[in-house]
């Protein structure tokens, strides 16, 4: 819906608590994109990339690989989305760096833009443990990292988290390719701004989690509401709307 995982293609892996295994989206003759999966298509993988359960007509991704690294070598992390989102295609093709060139407008995609955004440098599928391995090494302890000329790789705390950050990334790197076209180069953001915003972030998470009984991630939980709305919406907002 908002053009941060592409028309037909892309992943989310999700961590099934207490186990060594996800959840992926599966693939069968009947199945059209992430846009519309439903939950016979949802199965469990161990992190070997093997089955955990009967498939049926259903085949596991290729890319599945991607999270069962991830997840070995990030035990915090419990969502890993795959994407390919074509302003960080574009940013990937053309060596424009990912950089924290917005404050108030998106703070979520410059702070996972000051982290830095590092680039895997190969174009192919990443189909085997070795090659989730290297993007893996690549990725570190940051929350993103491009692939070059394919997409992308973020990864977060909770499904939520993590689809939030795909969103805020993508709207920052739209950003970075227009900059990049118009030949200029933005003044850098004071580190007081960074400071001001951290302590008000955690003013605003401490709010939501009360508000939400525990069950938010930090400042991901009013976007992710803001989207489910969207979603059940049809893309439209209604200021009638009940906020429950």
């Amino acid at each position: 819906m908002t053009g941060s995982m592409n028309d037909t293609t892309g992943h989310v892996f999700v961590r099934v608590p207490g186990s060594d295994e996800l959840l992926a989206r599966c693939r069968n003759p009947h199945d059209w994109s992430p846009r519309y999966v439903e939950a016979g298509a949802m199965h469990r993988a161990d992190f070997d990339g093997k089955p955990a359960e009967e498939l049926a007509d259903w085949a596991l991704p290729p890319e599945r690989f991607i999270a069962t690294e991830l997840f070995k070598a990030r035990p915090e992390v419990r969502c890993v989305i795959h994407a390919h989102p074509p302003a960080q295609v574009l940013c990937s093709n053309v060596g424009i760096l990912l950089e924290p060139i917005v404050g108030s407008q998106n703070w979520g995609g410059a702070l996972l833009a000051a982290k830095g955004v590092p680039v895997y440098p190969r174009s192919l599928l990443i189909h085997t443990p070795e090659l989730g391995r290297a993007v893996a090494a690549i990725l570190g302890n940051r929350d993103v990292v491009l692939l070059k000329h394919h997409g992308n790789v973020v990864v977060g705390v909770s499904i939520e988290e993590a689809t939030v950050r795909c969103i805020q990334i993508e709207n920052l790197a739209r950003l970075c390719w227009q900059t990049a076209l118009a030949g200029r180069k933005p003044p850098t953001i004071p580190f007081e701004d960074f400071e001001d915003f951290e302590d008000f972030e955690d003013f605003e998470d401490r709010a939501a989690v009360s508000m939400a009984d525990g069950r938010a991630e930090g400042g991901a939980l009013r976007a992710w509401r803001y989207y489910e709305q969207m979603l059940e919406h049809g893309g439209r907002i209604d200021a009638t709307i009940d906020a429950d």
